[in-house]
């Protein structure tokens, strides 16, 4: 779990550094199943009409069976639920590769909405070659927002209505190493600058369950968020959109209490009802 001056770090800044938490040798497993998916998809295969694109795939399945286990890995759940406490829920957990620059945005705007995600980088990156920058505080409120009407959205290059450029841009440099993990809020602003292709992720997300009309409103407007977004990715990506709840995963046949509370969660919200057409025929 995290210690009081960690938990006191992500309150104010929205963000925690974790060096370390994964070894060498995870690491590398990790890797070699990345490298057997990304082969597949069509950028690897010449089909993608432009190769430079994001590929992103649902990291659930049994076919990457060590990351597949991220997302239930007790180092993680235990930090999850001291964050978001005991009714929290996994939301997904996918992998990416990423080329070139990744524009200012946060992954929400929503503060009915309680949401951290955990990107688990799989090479060394500084801010010389994209490794996430994050701007400190913006997970609040009143900064969130001044920053939204200072125009940073999708900001890359220097544009008409403001001098500045990603890396103008005061932020923090998440520099790592392999195994290091750094935690955020989801509302935080976050950007990388100076990488190429192939900047590889694994990204457990999770939330915490709704309790009120206003955060039972802004889940449902998520599922529908989060049905448009992996459909556009699955066109980048594979020739056919792939499940982002395997049946496998689904299946649930260990029994655990807790992989079957997500499930129901995911269900009654409309998640897998959303992906269920792809999982039938996958």
């Amino acid at each position: 779990m995290l210690t009081e001056h960690q938990l006191a770090h992500f309150n104010t800044f929205g963000f925690v550094p974790l060096r370390g938490l994964f070894s060498k040798d995870e690491i590398d497993n990790f890797n070699d199943e990345f490298q057997l998916k990304l082969e597949s998809t069509l950028r690897c295969t010449g089909l993608a009409e432009d190769p430079a694109k994001y590929c992103s795939w649902s990291s659930l399945g049994s076919e990457t069976p060590h990351s597949a286990k991220i997302h239930e890995d007790s180092r993680i759940l235990s930090i999850a639920e001291q964050l978001l406490g005991d009714d929290f829920v996994i939301r997904s957990c996918n992998c990416g590769s990423y080329v070139n620059v990744t524009p200012w945005h946060p992954d929400s705007i929503n503060f009915h909405e309680h949401t951290i995600k955990f990107p688990i980088y799989l090479q060394p990156l500084d801010d010389s070659n994209g490794a996430l920058r994050l701007i400190p505080g913006s997970h609040r409120k009143p900064f969130h927002e001044a920053i939204l009407n200072f125009g940073l959205l999708g900001l890359t290059e220097k544009a008409s209505h403001t001098e500045f450029s990603i890396s103008d841009i005061p932020a923090y440099s998440c520099n790592m190493e392999l195994g290091d993990v750094f935690i955020f809020d989801c509302h935080i602003w976050h950007a990388s600058w100076g990488g190429n292709t192939d900047r590889r992720m694994i990204s457990p997300i999770y939330t915490k369950n709704p309790k009120t009309a206003d955060e039972e409103a802004m889940t449902r407007e998520q599922v529908k968020n989060n049905y448009s977004v992996r459909e556009e990715l699955a066109k980048d990506t594979y020739a056919e959109r792939q499940p982002e709840y395997p049946l496998d995963w689904l299946a649930n046949t260990d029994k655990d209490p807790r992989r079957q509370h997500w499930i129901d969660y995911l269900t009654k919200w409309g998640y897998i009802e959303s992906f269920q057409e792809v999982s039938d025929h996958s």
